[in-house]
């Protein structure tokens, strides 16, 4: 059941939106000081170039109204993303909509995409390009309103179908903020993303045409509507299991990876088995060693050699004896 905010709350929620950040590498993503084009200059190299491969500026001017973090240049594609609000979407009683998604080359300053993004609860909620999005492997740019999603596939300049988090369980509305995506991140071939009093969600990316959800392995609701959730992720020939938190003091979101490199595991345990504050599950070896997880803390847990090959009954006891 989704909650539906009232328009006067717009303004609150601004404190809790992302609203930009580092970038990863090969990208450069604006202040909101800056004018509507990055106009980096170089003296020492008439050509616009650093080094014989990169520009180190470009010089397509964007029309409109830009907010802080809401320009990307992928400098090795001559590609610019950009979400601004003009004219075309401005509210008599909200004001500028930022909901214009644009793409452009910068070789020449060809528009190459424009989509005017729907209203996402309100005219006033802005839609913002994910803080940790482009990856040379991925490709891809991701950006998010207030529970929508859209995805950019930059290598086939193509702007993929609107995606909405889903969750293992019913989410219920504690107030009008719940729902709202706190951040987004495109993580290997995964998206990764949380969202107020949800919590977090996965999409898979490995096909970019069609963008799948990745249910939670296990979840834990801590307190009433407040759920830490386990994903395992397929890598590598094995599994990566991440249980992502968000820090709203700090404004800090952390993924979360439990292994140093992906494991094979055993998934085969039983759906009743997953929604306690601690799992196990077994390595997919001859040894069948038991892996063991805090959903509470969002931790791996450290098991004693002897504790670890007893049975799962056992060690459950001992995560709650130690817990």
């Amino acid at each position: 059941m989704k909650i539906v905010m009232p328009f006067l709350f717009g303004a609150c929620l601004f404190a809790f939106a992302s609203c930009g950040g580092d970038g990863s590498a090969g990208q450069q993503q604006s202040n909101a000081s800056e004018p509507d084009t990055i106009t980096t200059s170089d003296e020492g190299n008439p050509e616009g170039y650093e080094g014989s491969t990169l520009r180190a500026s470009h010089n397509c001017q964007v029309s409109g109204e830009i907010l802080e973090g809401n320009q990307l240049w992928i400098r090795e594609k001559d590609i610019l993303v950009v979400i601004k609000a003009d004219s075309t979407t401005l509210d008599p009683d909200y004001g500028p909509s930022h909901r214009i998604l644009e793409v452009y080359d910068t070789k020449d300053c060809n528009r190459i995409e424009r989509k005017v993004l729907p209203v996402d609860v309100s005219p006033d909620f802005p839609y913002y390009i994910a803080e940790i999005t482009y990856n040379n492997n991925s490709q891809l740019v991701a950006a998010h309103g207030f529970n929508n999603i859209y995805i950019y596939d930059v290598e086939n300049r193509q702007l993929l179908p609107q995606l909405q988090p889903q969750y293992m369980t019913e989410r219920y509305g504690v107030d009008a903020q719940s729902g709202m995506i706190q951040r987004l991140e495109v993580w290997e071939k995964y998206l990764v993303g949380y969202a107020r009093d949800y919590g977090s969600f996965v999409f898979d990316l490995s096909d970019k045409q069609h963008p799948s959800p990745v249910p939670a392995f296990a979840e834990y609701e801590v307190e009433t509507q407040v759920f830490h959730s386990l994903f395992l992720l397929e890598s590598q020939g094995g599994y990566q299991a991440i249980m992502p938190s968000y820090d709203y003091e700090a404004n800090e979101f952390s993924i979360n990876p439990a292994f140093k490199n992906p494991i094979a595991l055993n998934t085969d345990v039983p759906r009743s088995a997953r929604n306690n504050r601690f799992l196990v599950l077994r390595r997919a070896d001859a040894e069948k060693t038991a892996v063991a997880f805090d959903l509470k803390n969002r931790k791996a847990v450290a098991l004693p050699e002897n504790i670890a090959t007893q049975q799962t009954r056992n060690i459950l006891d001992w995560l709650k004896q130690n817990g």
